[in-house]
Formats: structure tokens, sequence, C-alpha cells
């Protein structure tokens, strides 16, 4: 089955488990909203949102610590950016969308998915991840293309992606031979870890806060900012929120001094890089 195929039928899967889970047949629960305001005017219901895997952890983290301070529940789920993009538009659903990177949100907007504004809360810096000990003397972007490497590159689908393809033309590397030594594209970055992590890979492009979550098992090779192309992560509410106050809400709260606390605690950069 052709790649594109197998993205369509994954995406289509995601947005069916997506519309169960919201309640739109069968017997799921009820769907996101019933009420922004509770009683004194304050925030209730639920909301769902679209999440970047590259965030999870601190996401998931946050979306708890809103529960508690609010009473809303956060449903979240996880895929790569264009895959949670194809669910959105596919279901037209959901409360807040948050890629990998502002660019997936551009494109969101141009199919009516967006209202309002989206809020940055953190930078995604591309890094070479390599195996501990770098045992073949991974030095920077050049040495991708040496023969016999083997790399791991995220599907073009998940932010990374489109941002080291935008590397590689950004620093005139031979793409040909780059993806001559490609053994591996996995869906999301954390796959894209993995790869280097079990040693099916020598080398891979990951943000720099999935490469802090490997630094255990794995190297970590920078890639100078004049070289790089950041990622900027941010959430936009959708325009199909029925729970809109609340979206609104913890689209802030991701952005707040609570949830940049959170962010620096695992590993992500909550500054813009220099």
């Amino acid at each position: 089955m052709p790649k594109s195929a197998r993205l369509s039928a994954g995406a289509a899967v995601g947005a069916a488990l997506f519309l169960a889970a919201a309640g739109c047949g069968g017997d799921g629960p009820p769907a996101a909203g019933g009420g922004a305001k509770g009683p004194g005017g304050g925030l209730s219901g639920r909301i769902f949102v679209y999440c970047a895997a590259g965030v999870k952890e601190p996401v998931s983290a946050l979306a708890e610590s809103f529960k508690k301070e609010t009473g809303v529940e956060v449903e979240l789920t996880f895929a790569n950016s264009g895959q949670l993009l194809g669910q959105a538009e596919m279901t037209r659903t959901g409360d807040v969308y948050i890629p990998g990177d502002t660019g997936f949100i551009d494109q969101a907007r141009t199919k009516g998915l967006v209202a309002g504004e989206p809020r940055d809360f953190c930078w995604f810096v591309p890094t070479i991840l390599v195996q501990k000990g770098n045992p073949k003397g991974i030095k920077g972007l050049g040495d991708l293309s040496a023969p016999g490497m083997r790399l791991a590159l995220a599907d073009d689908t998940a932010a990374i992606g489109k941002l080291q393809t935008r590397i590689f033309a950004k620093n005139a590397l031979d793409v040909t031979a780059i993806k001559k030594n490609v053994v591996a594209s996995p869906a999301t970055v954390t796959d894209t870890a993995l790869t280097v992590k079990m040693k099916t890979a020598d080398a891979a492009i990951v943000w720099d806060s999935t490469a802090a979550m490997f630094a255990g098992d794995a190297g970590i090779v920078r890639i100078p900012v004049e070289k790089n192309v950041i990622g900027i992560v941010a959430s936009a509410v959708l325009a199909s929120s029925r729970n809109r106050p609340a979206a609104e809400a913890f689209a802030d709260y991701l952005a707040s001094a609570r949830g940049r606390e959170v962010l620096r605690a695992k590993g992500f950069t909550v500054e813009a890089p220099k």
C-alpha cells in the first residue's frame, strides 16, 4: 500500500476513534462542552485537545493541574501534527489543536478550522541524536550523508519531518545521499528517537526536549542556531469548539507562568533560542 494511502487510513481510523469517544454515534461519553460556565461564573464541562506527541508529557501534566484548578476535564489525543490536522479537518469537532510547529496552525487556518490567534508556549530545537558514546563519530549535519550511516528521519507529516527538510535545504546538504541512508521513517518524533536507543539507527533528528528524555541511552550533537530551523509550539482554539471559554482558558494556561514552569522542569525550551 502506498505511504499516502497508509497515512490516510491512519487518519481515518483516528477520526473514527475520536467520533466514538465524542459520542457521535454509539454509546461513548458525551461530546466536549456541555456548559462552559459553572456556578459563580467558573469554567466547567470538558474539552477535547489534539496534541502533538512531542509535547505529550508536559501537556498531560498541565491538563491534570488545569482540571484540579478549574474542574474542566481535558481529553487528549496524541499523534503527529499532520495526522492530527487530518482528524480535525475530517471530524470538524474538538476544541484545541497543539501541533509541533505553527506552520500546521497556518494550514488549519486556511481550512477554516482555527478561531482567534494562537498562543506560543515553547520552542522545539532540532537536534541530532546519536548512539551512546557516538561510535560513528558524528560531529554535525554533514556526517548524515556519509556512506554506511543508518538514519531515522520522521515521516514528513510530522513537524520534525517538515523542519528537517528545511534544515537540509538551508545547509545545501546532499539530500539524495541522506535519503539513501534512511532505514526508518517513524510517524512521531518519540518513535524516531527510539530507533537510536534500540540501535536500529546510528542517528536521528529529533527535538531537543525529546533528546533530553533519552539522555541516559543516547548522545546529543547540537545543531548551531545559525544552521538550524527552530519550531514554534503554540496552541490554537478550534472554530468547532463547543466549550470556547474553557478552550481559551486552557490555551492561556499552557502559556502561563505555571505552564512555563512545568515545561522547563521537563526539559523544554521556553525562551526563543538565540
